[in-house]
């Protein structure tokens, strides 16, 4: 599977050359981000990228928050950064056994996932992106979770990121003000 770079100013590299056609042949490629890639980096790339907007209904509206955030945004001091991560999850006994993997997007806080629904995207766009390991929880006696190394795809980005924002679409001027 081949490689493609996303940079921090959401232009798409792969094998140094940087892509200004359409990007959709390249939605199975594996991804990688550059350190000071963030949520903002994201949007920016679907931006530069119009055919990414047909993978998620939930993009547009998205990109039409980003459009009326601040600029420099303001940055929410509660989260350290962003981590997109997959996990695994294993049925068995009782009923008929399935695998189902799933993708997340989460805050990070002294090395802890936090969960994002009460955040404004407006507050979350200059944390930093980074991409993480697959889990696997384990249910038994204990909770165990087990971590791999594993590749993301820009399909997958596009489409769980879009995912995990629309529970969080409320627009900052829609606050509650105290």
């Amino acid at each position: 599977m081949e490689k493609i770079l996303i940079n921090k100013n959401g232009g798409i590299t792969k094998k140094d050359k940087k892509i200004t056609t359409s990007v959709l042949k390249l939605l199975g490629n594996t991804i990688e981000v550059d350190k000071g890639f963030t949520l903002g980096s994201f949007f920016m790339m679907v931006k530069l990228y119009p055919d990414l907007k047909n993978i998620s209904e939930i993009v547009e509206p998205l990109l039409e928050i980003v459009a009326k955030a601040d600029s420099p945004s303001i940055k929410n001091n509660e989260l350290d950064s962003l981590l997109f991560y997959k996990t695994i999850e294993i049925k068995g006994f009782p009923g008929t056994p399935s695998l189902t993997l799933y993708n997340t997007l989460k805050g990070i806080t002294d090395k802890k996932a936090k969960d994002l629904k009460f955040f404004h995207l407006e507050t979350l766009l200059d944390h930093k992106l980074k991409l993480g390991k697959l889990e696997h929880v384990v249910f038994g006696d204990k909770e165990d979770v087990f971590q791999y190394d594993t590749f993301y795809t820009l399909f997958e980005l596009v489409e769980g990121i879009a995912w995990e924002l629309s529970f969080n679409f409320n627009p900052l001027q829609c606050s509650i003000r105290r």
